[in-house]
């Protein structure tokens, strides 16, 4: 565990394996996309036109199948702890897959609930989850740089796909949109992810033939064995972490995800706005490295204070901002948060509760920011339907980041103190 003091060692250190196993991690985020509101967000407007939809009725619906798939979770993630990484990996984007291709076919309203909660929980859910409790599992003194180089997976999608889905519907169709991502998961996403995560060094081969990981923990044993997922849910502190990091995704996918209605309350074309989605997923990159660095320098624990504070500064952008340059402003300053919360929380689990049961345990945490981006796009289209419009939402969601990130600066001697015990078992 990096600590102040601490040098973290030099990137070149890495290993042809370690490498092969962070693109892995990459393009496992990479395929998250068809689960991700960024990216079932381009829909919006066709779903709701399709089943007759107002803008709470569909969040409403949005948020149900999300909640759905959050439950899933819960139970699901802790396989992350008992299957090789390859082959449970293979089944989500398979899922996913199949998922996309019931979204191209599905004319019931009920399907469609059931589908949203499919690419929720194979996409935002469980690839999501694999590849960062596989990362924060294989790495060490590279943990939080390991995460932020996968985690690049997620920018990228972001950059790539908002524009690139907002044309394909106008040409072709949203169904053939959905039918066509099924087969680039299955024909380009199955064999990577069969090729990169062939050999993992806690698997039975590598440990066969001697190979070690270069990057594993000073102790043979995993750290945190007493943590168990019962004894984490009897932790106050878990619950005093939680609230404040389910700001992020609750409030970063409500206004993606009602992005069109921003856009018509701002005066914004629609594709003006999705055009300026490279500066969220360049930003995400260049904080999620700047994190990283960090992480395995100071501990992802000292970072917790600042991770919701540009979140906090964007939402009092979208109540006060009416100019287009307003756009890549907003998408910058939700970019940096994004970009922190990946390395910060992927590493910061595994800081203050080890890597015994790190996968049962980020299941936990998973599942709660999968249920705040369920409600915030339930919640905001609600209060949309009765009268209170984004803009005056966004004063309300920048006062929540603000008391979150509070609440961290008071809890950092409690982090401190964890770590230091978690750190002291490590070393025993």
């Amino acid at each position: 565990m990096a600590s102040a003091g601490t040098k973290s060692p030099p990137l070149r250190e890495l290993t042809g394996r370690q490498i092969q196993w962070i693109l892995g991690g990459y393009a496992m985020t990479m395929a998250t996309m068809p689960g991700q509101t960024v990216f079932i967000a381009q829909f919006n407007e066709s779903l709701r036109g399709h089943f007759d939809l107002s803008h709470g009725e569909f969040g409403g619906l949005y948020t149900i199948a999300t909640l759905l798939s959050a439950t899933v979770l819960v139970w699901a993630g802790g396989l992350a702890d008992k299957l090789a990484p390859r082959l449970l990996a293979l089944l989500a984007v398979c899922g996913l897959a199949l998922v996309c291709l019931t979204m191209s076919v599905q004319n019931h309203i009920v399907l469609l609930v059931l589908a949203l909660a499919g690419l929720r929980f194979c996409g935002q859910g469980m690839l999501s989850h694999i590849a960062m409790t596989t990362m924060s599992r294989w790495f060490n003194r590279f943990r939080g740089r390991a995460l932020s180089f996968a985690g690049f997976g997620f920018a990228s999608g972001e950059a790539i796909f908002p524009f690139l889905v907002t044309l394909s519907i106008g040409l072709f169709g949203w169904r053939q949109v959905w039918a066509g991502t099924a087969v680039l998961l299955l024909a380009v996403i199955v064999p990577i992810i069969f090729f990169l995560l062939r050999d993992p060094p806690d698997g039975k081969r590598a440990k066969a033939s001697g190979a070690i990981n270069p990057d594993a923990a000073t102790s043979t044993t995993p750290t945190g064995l007493k943590w168990t997922r019962g004894r984490v849910l009897r932790d106050p502190l878990f619950y005093s972490i939680i609230p404040g990091i389910m700001g992020p995704p609750a409030i970063g996918t409500l206004f993606i995800f009602h992005q069109a209605h921003l856009a018509e309350l701002k005066g914004w074309e629609l594709t003006v706005f999705t055009a300026f989605f490279p500066v969220l997923s360049v930003t995400g990159v260049a904080m999620g490295l700047a994190a990283g660095f960090l992480v395995d320098r100071f501990g992802a624990w000292r970072l917790m204070p600042v991770i919701l504070l540009p979140m906090a500064v964007g939402c009092l952008s979208i109540g006060t901002i009416d100019a287009v340059w307003g756009i890549p402003l907003l998408l910058l300053l939700f970019g940096m948060t994004n970009g922190l919360m990946s390395p910060v929380m992927g590493a910061l689990w595994a800081e203050i509760y080890g890597t015994a049961h790190i996968g049962a345990i980020r299941a936990l945490a998973v599942a709660a920011l999968v249920s705040a981006s369920a409600l915030g796009p339930g919640l905001a289209g609600y209060l949309v339907d009765i009268g209170v419009e984004l803009e005056l939402q966004a004063f309300f969601y920048a006062a929540y980041c603000i008391a979150g990130a509070t609440a961290y600066l008071l809890l950092r001697e409690a982090f401190k103190k964890r770590v230091e015990e978690t750190s002291a078992e490590a070393e025993a």
